[in-house]
């Protein structure tokens, strides 16, 4: 870094975290520190938990576990002979509880030295040796730091001192004599300014710049949502202003999972110069030695339908990690665009020796889609077979009709009917044949269609994993012509369906035929623009009701076609009729959510644990009538 030569030469690890595994990771590591002193590094920086992962539910509360991981840590200690090396584990206070009256246990900065720990005298005793806890711990989205973790803040309160008595910044002595001082950072300390203390904000790295440190290293265990990097950079510009300092953030690629959702990790991993200009960036999605000097650069940003598709290709990969195993997929392949785009995904991240597609059609079912999904399965060399389940259909079907309860023959709908079709195809021929050839199967769903229930339970509502589940149907589109124009270069996703000739369609029943341009229930578009108000950014039918008051409802939805908005209401009343749909939709689906497979999280929330949802009875704010009133009174 020119504008600050005085540095030392610093390498940055941008490195894939196996969450579990430390002995995975910390094999990992040492060939990186290798790698580093052979290039001349003086200071090895890795990311946060990097030896332990970081998304581990409540594996956090079994101590053995915990107790070896943090124990790991002794072995990138002797490694650091000649080099400074800072990293993150997991670190344990066995005379000590934390909150949850077990083992405290912090989320912890390592920092060793020609194969000790460094110690600060300033600090105050009785913290493990050589370790700064987190500060400001996350408790949203998919974060739980504060279930597990004893923080800095909690230190503070529990010892009834202030809390810059632990933040001083370190000092290790350089190949030239001279003494290096640097401050420490976990991920969130970056994020400040919605934390505060005495009325002020906890700005730790104001406090390291105050006490004379050269630079600091953030160590980011940061998952990867759309424009966040962006949003990153804009923090780290402004808390820079105020105390300009060389600032280097060190993530970690990957996937890590809570159950019900797979995080993935892009690394983003950059050197910022002391104004918060990025002078070094990794590349994103990859491991990665990034030094702080020489012709590294900067690289490029990711477009938004490429950084979505690595995301997704990051987050099935995470499957072979967590089995142990090369997995072989398969895919119920209907022809719709759905199916389609996850035949590519799983054919780009594992080849298409690993994967397998049944089609499995009734009368219901066009020549045209079936076409489409043969074909494409030859373009990609991808296993494709055809499965009618005709006959299955029709005796499940007239068993179900035939079948009678004393108080009255029930109603058989074409609901029921389309269900059973949905059902065959995946709780028994797609199930049954994942269990013959020992397959992992896929859940198709796109996020419009999770949301508003447009899936049927044990139907279409299982697999294994769920790789466009956070996708709403227009980025599902969006990703198709991404595979056709940058992935493959040709047309893989077949033309009729991104032109739409060939529209959305369940193909349950003749009032699903593709050939008479019959589809969903589902304004795409603009339903997906109304989903994405609802989901990610908390809004509620209020909010809507004002906005459209106000004259900028599709300002607010980002949705920016009034004609088709025209074309699907012809007035207030239907509009407001349309938003009860929705709303009720997303709220009365919740229980076929909840069982679901996990989703590969790539939005600001993602459905599962990402979004904590709860089963509730139907109610709205006493002023939602009132605004109702008005909006009807007013009409477009």
């Amino acid at each position: 870094m020119e504008e600050h030569a005085t540095l030392p030469e610093i390498a940055l690890v941008q490195m894939e975290v196996k969450p579990g595994r430390p002995d995975s990771n910390v094999e990992r590591m040492l060939v990186f520190i290798t790698e580093a002193r052979e290039a001349g590094a003086e200071i090895v920086v890795f990311s946060e938990l990097c030896i332990s992962g970081y998304i581990l539910g409540d594996l956090w509360e079994v101590d053995a576990l915990v107790e070896d991981f943090a124990a790991y840590s002794d072995e990138i200690r002797q490694a650091s002979a000649g080099l400074h090396i800072v990293f993150g584990n997991v670190a344990v206070d066995r005379d000590a509880v934390g909150q949850d009256g077990r083992l405290r246990k912090y989320n912890a900065v390592y920092v060793c030295s020609d194969g000790e720990y460094v110690e600060r005298e300033q600090v105050p005793a009785g913290l493990p040796c050589g370790i700064q806890p987190k500060t400001l711990q996350p408790n949203y989205r998919f974060f739980d730091d504060d279930r597990h973790f004893f923080s800095l803040r909690h230190l503070a309160e529990a010892a009834g001192q202030p809390l810059d008595a632990w933040l001083h910044p370190y000092e290790v002595r350089l190949g030239d004599g001279r003494v290096f001082r640097f401050g420490v950072q976990l991920c969130e300390d970056m994020w400040c300014q919605d934390y505060c203390r005495a009325g002020e904000t906890i700005d730790t790295l104001a406090l390291y710049h105050q006490r004379g440190a050269e630079a600091v290293f953030n160590l980011s265990s940061s998952p990867w949502t759309w424009q966040k990097n962006d949003k990153r950079n804009r923090v780290v510009r402004d808390i820079l202003k105020r105390s300009p300092l060389p600032f280097f953030y060190a993530n970690q690629v990957g996937s890590q999972n809570n159950g019900k959702n797979i995080i993935v990790f892009d690394g983003d991993s950059s050197a910022y110069g002391a104004n918060g200009e990025v002078v070094r960036r990794a590349e994103p999605w990859r491991e990665q030695l990034l030094l702080t000097s020489g012709d590294t650069g900067v690289a490029p940003a990711q477009s938004e339908s490429e950084a979505r598709y690595m995301g997704i290709l990051t987050g099935l990969r995470h499957l072979d990690h967590l089995r142990g195993t090369e997995n072989k997929f398969l895919i119920a392949a209907s022809g719709g665009v759905d199916s389609s785009v996850v035949v590519c995904l799983l054919e780009r991240a594992f080849g298409p020796e690993r994967v397998f597609a049944v089609n499995m059609p009734t009368r219901f079912n066009a020549a045209v889609t079936q076409d489409n999904a043969r074909d494409m399965c030859e373009k990609l060399a991808v296993d494709y077979i055809s499965c009618p389940i005709e006959e299955l259909y029709e005796a499940v079907a007239a068993l179900v009709k035939g079948t009678e309860f004393a108080f009255g023959p029930g109603e058989y709908t074409r609901l029921v009917d389309e269900n059973i079709q949905a059902r065959i195809r995946f709780a028994d021929v797609l199930s049954g044949l994942a269990a013959k050839y020992g397959l992992v199967f896929t859940n198709n769903g796109n996020k419009t269609e999770v949301a508003l229930g447009y899936a049927t339970l044990y139907g279409d509502v299982s697999g294994a994993v769920a790789p466009i589940a956070d996708l709403y149907k227009t980025e599902v589109f969006e990703l198709a012509r991404y595979l056709n124009d940058v992935v493959y270069g040709r047309e893989v996703v077949p033309e009729n369906l991104l032109s739409g000739e060939i529209v959305p369609s369940a193909e349950l029943s003749v009032a699903q035929d593709v050939t008479k341009g019959l589809g969903d229930p589902i304004k795409y578009g603009y339903h997906d623009a109304v989903l994405r108000q609802m989901i990610e950014h908390r809004r509620h039918g209020v909010d809507f009701l004002q906005w459209s008051l106000d004259g900028v409802l599709l300002q607010r939805l980002l949705w920016d076609e009034e004609t088709r908005f025209r074309e699907y209401f012809s007035d207030t009343k239907e509009w407001i009729d349309d938003l009860e749909w929705v709303e009720r939709q997303l709220r009365i689906n919740y229980f076929k959510r909840i069982q679901s497979p996990p989703i590969i999280v790539l939005s600001k929330r993602a459905f599962g644990f990402d979004l904590r949802e709860t089963q509730w009875p139907a109610y709205v704010p006493r002023r939602y009538d009132e605004l109702k009133a008005q909006v009807i009174a007013k009409g477009f």
